[in-house]
């Protein structure tokens, strides 16, 4: 016999109380395990398929998902933005962050382009700073400055070493840096299932934009070749691609949720910190699957970044990665709080 169907608010309650039994620490590194194996996941799928059908399926059964948690947690009116304009620009900059950063793992090791996407928290202290007016005090102005150094440790530009894609992850980190900016500026009375929705659909029409157009360009067969992820539209789709594409959704949205369930149980100047155990965990993943192992350059620049981030999420209380909000939800801790932690 089947189970009672319980009511939306009954399941949203159901939901709060496993929250509150798991923890909001075990909550975040369940996030960062979530997020970690869907970008192990595209790293893995990147030589059978193009980003665009990446896009167009993964974004698709994202939305798919989305219908399904609104409907259960009986938020069906969160689900359209009240308003168009900010969160589609919004979405505009954070497909630029995804795209970037995707297309950077063909190219690069998981950890490497991780720790480059990492200084994200860094250029929100900054450009919140500048657009925004927040105070931002030495100390975090010193961890700003060391995170960029970590960067240049990685990318090493002039130097032998350098790798032109090692510039995607952190092209992806300033539209991150961006969007969340804007989050904050004009997208705060937004719902944020109609944040992530939007967005979702901006994703699913650009990847089918994307396998319509890249054949029409006419490009060499040999740059297709040798960029199919970046350069082809449609490629034969096997089922474990497919089968490992509907799981990146999944762990997306488990990630999306966990996060958000992590922040409403704890401080979130406790949890953001926690937030970097995604970079030893891609390191883990990068090692166990490809072999792969940064040089000692890189591991002191991905050393910086981590130290800076972690000093600066500990310092404001933000959280690493977009987490979804309520309406009307102060993103991060507010200004005035940081006058109780000194400059």
């Amino acid at each position: 016999m089947d189970a009672p169907r319980q009511p939306p608010a009954a399941a949203a309650r159901a939901g709060g109380q496993i929250a509150l039994r798991l923890g909001a620490t075990p909550l975040i590194l369940i996030a960062m395990t979530g997020f970690a194996l869907q970008d192990v996941t595209v790293k893995l799928v990147a030589g059978s398929i193009s980003i665009w059908q990446m896009q167009l399926i993964r974004s698709a059964a994202v939305l798919g998902l989305l219908v399904v948690v609104v409907h259960l947690l009986g938020r069906r009116h969160e689900l359209i933005p009240t308003r168009w304009r900010w969160p589609l620009l919004r979405a505009l900059v954070m497909t630029g962050a995804y795209l970037m950063f995707y297309s950077s793992l063909p190219f690069l090791p998981l950890a490497e382009a991780g720790a480059a996407f990492y200084v994200g928290p860094l250029l929100i202290t900054l450009l919140a700073a500048l657009l925004l007016g927040e105070p931002i005090g030495p100390r975090r102005v010193a961890a700003v400055i060391a995170g960029f150094l970590g960067v240049l440790m990685i990318v090493r530009p002039g130097m032998e070493g350098f790798r032109a894609a090692a510039l995607l992850p952190v092209g992806a980190a300033t539209c991150y840096a961006l969007a969340v900016v804007m989050t904050r500026w004009r997208c705060r009375d937004q719902p944020s299932f109609a944040l992530t929705f939007t967005h979702n659909l901006l994703y699913t029409g650009l990847g089918g934009l994307g396998i319509l157009a890249v054949p029409l360009l006419g490009l060499a067969p040999e740059s297709r070749a040798a960029w199919p992820f970046l350069l082809e539209g449609w490629l034969p789709l096997g089922g474990l691609a497919l089968v490992l594409l509907l799981a990146t959704a999944v762990t997306h949205l488990v990630g999306m949720l966990a996060s958000l369930a992590a922040y409403k149980a704890a401080e979130a100047s406790r949890i953001a910190p926690f937030e970097y155990a995604y970079l030893p965990m891609m390191g883990a993943l990068d090692l166990a699957i490809w072999g792969a192992v940064p040089d000692p350059l890189s591991l002191a620049g991905m050393a910086l970044i981590v130290g800076a981030g972690m000093f600066v999420a500990w310092r404001e209380g933000r959280p690493v990665r977009p987490r979804v909000q309520f309406r009307g939800e102060t993103p991060w801790t507010p200004d005035h709080a940081d006058d109780k932690k000194g400059p």
